[in-house]
């Protein structure tokens, strides 16, 4: 997997100097009618650097009044921040003969950093394989020998920013029986996920998780996704789980209760077992399974801080 600092993109502006022309240059010195003042063959030039009366220049930089650049660097303005996901769920939610032992639990994901609509789904349009893998089995980087939602967010042109976190981002863990960080995915409520991302103004956060037990339902932020740094302010520095909700794939049918079917994580034996379902994506909420599902809050808690 390509490391998560390695997908980071500054935004860089594009520009180049401005050459001013310089009206009047006789390239031989002079011609018919023309009068030399001076030994470099300019035509009423008052100056020996080359300039016809009225040309200014705007300092030593070659730049006209009403050029600007953004730092020295030419560079967008950008900062840092780190994101916070943390299972906040109850570790008896369901009942202690299911799968998970009755807690919830959230795996590894992919984020993007993006203006405009959350990349990672559509409402009402099939998900895509990589979104299929994730919300069926977990992984962010897809089924074996197909592209992984990581792959698709990075190579979408909507998407300044991207990656994966991983059991590497893990900062707290109680899934994890040695006690040591980061552990073994996905995590148990206590359990939390950190990642740093770089964001503009204008910018906004998407992500999405497994949420474990199910068939194909994951954790995300809706259409708009997490407002990360309004055109007119400041990065926000606080909670965003607000922004955040549970989907319905529609890839797999949801056949059981969480926890107790054969073709749901952690107990089914191959990633892509069960049937397809052929549907699109919906919100959890317009999903009329009959099973019993926490609220997004009571699963997640995001929060987001400059460095």
């Amino acid at each position: 997997m390509t490391d998560r600092d390695t997908r980071r993109r500054f935004l860089t502006t594009s520009g180049g100097l401005v050459t001013l022309g310089l009206a009047g240059c006789l390239g031989d010195g002079g011609s018919d009618g023309a009068d030399a003042d001076g030994d470099d063959g300019m035509d009423g030039n008052e100056t020996d650097d080359g300039m016809n009366e009225g040309d200014e220049m705007d300092g030593g930089d070659g730049m006209d009044d009403g050029d600007e650049m953004d730092g020295d660097d030419e560079m967008t303005e950008s900062a840092t921040v780190r994101v916070r996901i943390e299972n906040v769920a109850s570790a008896e939610f369901y009942p202690a003969d299911t799968s998970t032992d009755g807690a919830v639990w959230v795996t590894p994901g992919a984020y993007a950093v993006h203006e405009g609509e959350n990349p990672i789904y559509e409402l009402g349009e099939p998900a895509s394989v990589g979104l299929e893998a994730l919300a069926e089995a977990g992984p962010p980087t897809g089924f074996e020998g197909e592209d992984g939602l990581v792959d698709e967010l990075g190579a979408s042109t909507d998407v300044h920013d991207s990656g994966p976190y991983t059991p590497a981002d893990t900062v707290a863990d109680p899934n994890d029986p040695t006690g040591k960080v980061p552990g073994a995915p996905p995590i148990a409520p206590g359990g939390a996920f950190e990642f740093e991302a770089t964001v503009a103004p204008g910018q906004r956060l998407s992500f999405a998780s497994m949420f474990v037990p199910s068939n194909d339902v994951f954790v995300s932020t809706g259409e708009d996704g997490a407002a990360l740094w309004p055109e007119e302010g400041d990065p926000v520095d606080g909670d965003v789980t607000d922004a955040v909700s549970l989907f319905d794939a529609g890839t797999e049918p949801n056949a059981e209760p969480p926890g107790t079917g054969p073709d749901q994580a952690p107990a089914q034996d191959a990633p892509d077992q069960g049937d397809d379902e052929g549907g699109t994506v919906r919100r959890l909420s317009d999903v009329d399974d009959g099973h019993e599902y926490p609220a997004a809050e009571d699963v997640v808690q995001v929060t987001v801080t400059p460095t």
